[in-house]
C-alpha cells in the first residue's frame, strides 16, 4: 500500500484546450486519492474555464489565469499556490496513466529525491498535414482506422468520457510507443537509479517529474529569463542537482504525450524554430552557470557527443588532482 503524502500536480497551459480536456479526464482515474491540481492558464484565447468546469466536482482543481508570460512564469504562478509536499509536474497535453500519481508518491516515500517518470506518445486527434508524425506512426494509424482514405479528414480517436470509462482500452487505442527522451540507452547502462551517472538532471523535464516542494522552493523555482521553447525546466533540474537532489527514473510513473500541432502550420518549419529557440536558451544556460557539465550538455544538443560520452569525460576530469584539465576544457567549450 502506497504511503499517503500531500501531492500537488502543477500544470501550465496555453492554447491546447482539446488536449487539456483529455489530460484532466485522465486524472479522474488515478488510483491515488486526494491530490490537488494547480493549473495556470498562460493566456489561452478564450480561456479554459469551460474546459475545467466539468471536472471541478471530481477533481480538487485550482485554476489561475494570467496574460501570456511564458512557460517558466506560468509554472512559477502555479507553484506559488500549491499546498502539497510533493510536486508532480505534468504538461497540459499529457494524459496520465492510472498509476501515475501513485508511482510518483511511491518513489518519494521510498527515499527518492527527484523522480523522472516514463513518457509515451499517443494520438488522440488526427489532423491532416498538421502533426509531426513519422512513417511508422502513420502506418499504425491506418491499421487502427482501417482505411487510408479516412485520413483526408480529421478523426477524433478518443471521445470525451471514453478515457474515464475504460483507460486501458483508451491508451491501447491511441498509444504510439515510447518517446525518444526516455534515454533508453542511459537507463540500460546505469539502471533506473542512474547510479554514478553525472547527468541525471539532463533527463529531468517537467513533462513528467516529481520533486519535494521544499527543494523547489530552496532553489527559487523557474528562471523566467528563459524564453521561447526549451531549457527552463532543465535549468531548474540542474539547480536542484547542484543543491543535492539525486534524480532517478520510474518506468511505472507513465504519462502519454498527445501529438499535437506545433506553433507553425508546417511541422518542419515549427521544429526548426523550436530548435533555434533551444540553442539560444542553451547559450543562456551556459552563460548562467559557467560550469563544465553545462558546457558538455550543450555539446550533446550540438550533436558533438552523447550524454554517455559527456559522463565519461566529466568523470575523467574529476579524477585529476590538478585542475588544469578542467580549466582548459571549460575555456575551450565556453569559447566554442
Amino acid at each position: 500500500m502506497v504511503e499517503r503524502l500531500p501531492v500537488s500536480l502543477v500544470m501550465a497551459t496555453c492554447d491546447k484546450r482539446e488536449y487539456l480536456a483529455l489530460t484532466l479526464e485522465s486524472l479522474l482515474v488515478q488510483t491515488y486519492p486526494g491530490f490537488e491540481v494547480v493549473l495556470c492558464d498562460d493566456g489561452t484565447a478564450g480561456g479554459v474555464e469551460d474546459v475545467v468546469a466539468p471536472f471541478r466536482d471530481r477533481l480538487d482543481i485550482r485554476l489561475v489565469t494570467q496574460d501570456n508570460r511564458g512557460r517558466a512564469a506560468a509554472r512559477n504562478t502555479a507553484l506559488a499556490r500549491v499546498d502539497g509536499e510533493l510536486i508532480v509536474f505534468i504538461d497540459d497535453d499529457r494524459m496520465a496513466g492510472p498509476e501515475f500519481v501513485a508511482e510518483h508518491v511511491a518513489a518519494a516515500t521510498g527515499g527518492r529525491d527527484g523522480t523522472i517518470g516514463w513518457k509515451r506518445r499517443a494520438l488522440t486527434w488526427w489532423r491532416p498535414g498538421l502533426l509531426p508524425l513519422g512513417e511508422q506512426d502513420l502506418l499504425r494509424l491506418v491499421g487502427r482506422v482501417g482505411d487510408a482514405e479516412r485520413l483526408a479528414e480529421p478523426i477524433h480517436l478518443l471521445a470525451p468520457g471514453e478515457l474515464a470509462a475504460d483507460p486501458v482500452a483508451a491508451f491501447a487505442r491511441t498509444e504510439l510507443g515510447d518517446e525518444p527522451d526516455n534515454y533508453h540507452a542511459i537507463v540500460e547502462a546505469y539502471g533506473t537509479g542512474l547510479v554514478d551517472f553525472r547527468f541525471g538532471w539532463a533527463l529531468a523535464t517537467t513533462a513528467n517529474l516529481s520533486v519535494r516542494r521544499a527543494a523547489v522552493k530552496e532553489v527559487g523555482g523557474f528562471d523566467e529569463s528563459f524564453t521561447g521553447w526549451g531549457l527552463e525546466d532543465t535549468d531548474l533540474s540542474y539547480r536542484l542537482h547542484r543543491a543535492g537532489v539525486a534524480f532517478s527514473v520510474s518506468t511505472t510513473a507513465v504519462n502519454y504525450h498527445q501529438v499535437h500541432p506545433l506553433a507553425h502550420p508546417d511541422p518542419n518549419v515549427a521544429l526548426r524554430v523550436m530548435r533555434a529557440q533551444l540553442l539560444r536558451n542553451l547559450d543562456h544556460f551556459c552563460r548562467r552557470h559557467q560550469a563544465l557539465d553545462a558546457y558538455l550538455f550543450r555539446r550533446r544538443w550540438e550533436h558533438a557527443m552523447t550524454l554517455a560520452e559527456a559522463d565519461r569525460l566529466l568523470k575523467l576530469v574529476e579524477q585529476q588532482s590538478d585542475p588544469l584539465l578542467r580549466r582548459e576544457l571549460e575555456a575551450l567549450y565556453a569559447a566554442r
